[in-house]
């Protein structure tokens, strides 16, 4: 699992700087091996400190800026197996991905294919059973009711017309037709 970025080098005694693709950054004080690259190139952790938001890394094999420099944009991966375990009702979003996206009633709704991170609310980008379009639902308690990781299977009650393509079409029309100054009659 990635969770961090080499942006630069720091200083000229080999040090880099990462950005942290992980809400637990100070995970990187504590972990004594790291994989870089696609490569998967296996090193050994010799320090590793926060400055501001980023950690500051020096890394076995690399004692100069040009061994630096060279690891720049290269993520920074871990095992599966050694990631934070969450309280419960929280899910690391790579979970999510894949799992069935079911109505409260039990009436299947799609497969979520991505999460898109956002300020407000994480959004489920749900691939509609019915349309094969997609369909983004935020995460938030009134639309999701359950997850159950495990079962692959994910409980909404979204409002209606979020996976009725008729309901929204007609929405839509209804919307233009009063922008036009049409009446139904």
């Amino acid at each position: 699992m990635a969770i961090g970025l080499i942006t630069s080098m720091f200083g000229i005694r080999g040090e880099v700087k990462v950005q942290p693709l992980t809400d637990f950054p100070a995970r990187f004080l504590e972990t004594s091996i790291l994989y870089v690259g696609d490569e998967l190139i296996k090193r050994r952790v010799l320090g590793a400190r926060l400055h501001q938001r980023v950690v500051l890394l020096r890394l076995e094999g690399v004692e100069t800026a040009n061994d630096a420099e060279a690891l720049r944009n290269k993520k920074i991966y871990i095992p599966a197996s050694e990631l934070v375990a969450l309280p419960p009702d929280q899910y690391y979003l790579h979970d999510l991905i894949g799992l069935r996206v079911v109505h409260v009633d039990g009436t299947p709704l799609g497969v979520v294919r991505d999460v898109i991170q956002s300020s407000a609310n994480d959004l489920l980008v749900i691939q509609s059973a019915r349309t094969g379009k997609d369909v983004l639902l935020p995460t938030v308690k009134a639309f999701v009711k359950a997850v159950d990781v495990g079962g692959g299977v994910i409980s909404v009650e979204p409002i209606p017309g979020f996976f009725d393509e008729e309901a929204a079409v007609a929405a839509d029309d209804g919307a233009r037709s009063e922008e036009n100054g049409e009446e139904d009659a």
